[in-house]
């Protein structure tokens, strides 16, 4: 295999998460788990999460963020060091504050986020970062800081090979980047809300060489494209913390697909492994 040189974009966060013995709504006191998977804090973000997996194949893998100069944000350059994933398109702003995430999970396995941008949209594409998309063999855009996000699909060239990890998240994706992104992305990894979310978004037909790969649960992924349609079924797990399991799985099936070898369907299976290889870890011993 020869390495290639994938970026993936995102914001960098320090996730907290929360698992809710109940529902809760409005005030009052809810009980639940703090730091569920030992996550207080843990390094998270899409851009992480894909990394790691493509990293772990072979490939060259840079998350192309914004941190501080602050602990949270050598937290972060840590976690990316443990997992050899190249450090140069994050930029690290002096005086800048790492966002932060608290990923509240309700009973039923649905979440809400509460999100700390910490730059308050204020991000920018730096002339280093520019000038490692320029290089890149496949760019990835995840969530992100849109106007950021915008200038770097700008700068990449329109026949370039691009994905999009796609999340329900209209800040992130406002409108116009939605259907851009809809138009150029060759690999789209979404779930079955942001399926409608993306759709809705179109302002031409689906191109035809593009392959989206759509989530169902506990049904399985289905891969969509010129082919056909296939549902590739999943092994069930009871987990709670699901964070980032959808980005592993993105970021593996880059990863293979770029590899070559394998068909889709294959880089999906490995996907899919990797995520419940994920989510098999955070299951506690005594279950």
């Amino acid at each position: 295999m020869t390495p290639k040189k994938i970026i993936v974009s995102g914001y960098a966060t320090l996730d907290y998460v929360v698992q809710l013995d109940a529902p809760f709504h409005g005030t009052g006191t809810a009980t639940g788990e703090l730091g569920v998977s030992e996550a207080w804090p843990r390094a998270g973000g899409a851009a992480l999460y894909a990394s790691r997996r493509i990293a772990a194949v072979g490939h060259r893998a840079f998350p192309l963020t914004w941190i501080g100069d602050d602990g949270d944000g050598g937290h972060y350059l840590r976690a990316c060091q443990r997992s050899q994933i190249c450090c140069d398109a994050i930029d690290q702003i002096r005086g800048g504050k790492t966002p932060r995430c608290i990923l509240i999970y309700r009973p039923d396995g649905d979440y809400g986020c509460l999100l700390d941008t910490g730059f308050q949209g204020s991000e920018s594409l730096s002339s280093a970062q520019a000038k490692i998309v320029a290089a890149a063999d496949h760019l990835s855009i995840a969530a992100g800081p849109p106007a950021a996000t915008t200038a770097l699909l700008e700068t990449y060239p329109p026949d370039a090979d691009l994905s999009w990890i796609a999340k329900l998240d209209s800040l992130s994706f406002p409108e116009p980047l939605r259907a851009a992104l809809a138009r150029r992305a060759r690999l789209v990894f979404c779930n079955a809300s942001e399926r409608e979310f993306i759709e809705a978004a179109r302002d031409c037909d689906r191109p035809d060489g593009q392959i989206i790969i759509e989530t169902l649960g506990s049904a399985g992924v289905l891969v969509d494209c010129s082919d056909g349609r296939r549902v590739i079924p999943t092994t069930a797990l009871t987990t709670y913390d699901t964070t980032g399991a959808g980005d592993t799985l993105a970021g593996e099936t880059i990863a293979r697909n770029l590899a070559g070898g394998v068909s889709i369907e294959a880089a999906v299976e490995f996907g899919m492994a990797a995520a419940g290889n994920l989510l098999a870890s955070r299951i506690p011993v005594s279950e």
